[in-house]
């Protein structure tokens, strides 16, 4: 499965590759080591990294301060530290076994 996370107790650690300027939010694929993220926001005075935050809190139903940026805020790379979240979006689901359909 994908590498682009990893827990730490209750703590998510996450790898994320910023296309900033896209025509709509969105997230996934998995590329490599690092989720793909597109956000509308330029990449300009931080806003895409705000924009990112905000996302990721809602995206993991959390409160925006459960999520922090740890490395990256001028860079399309970035590492983001996400405090229990409460679900994971479907792009870091792991895929069904063979023969099975997800519902």
């Amino acid at each position: 499965m994908a590498n682009c996370y990893r827990w730490d107790g209750n703590t998510l650690w996450l790898q994320v590759k910023v296309h900033a300027g896209a025509r709509a939010f969105s997230l996934g694929p998995v590329l490599g080591d690092a989720l793909r993220v597109n956000l509308r926001a330029p990449a300009r005075e931080g806003r895409a990294t705000e924009e990112l935050l905000k996302r990721l809190a809602e995206e993991f139903a959390v409160r925006p301060a459960a999520v922090q940026l740890v490395r990256g805020a001028f860079q399309s790379r970035k590492l983001v530290r996400i405090m229990a979240p409460g679900r994971l979006p479907s792009a870091l689901q792991p895929p069904p076994p063979a023969g099975c359909q997800r519902r």
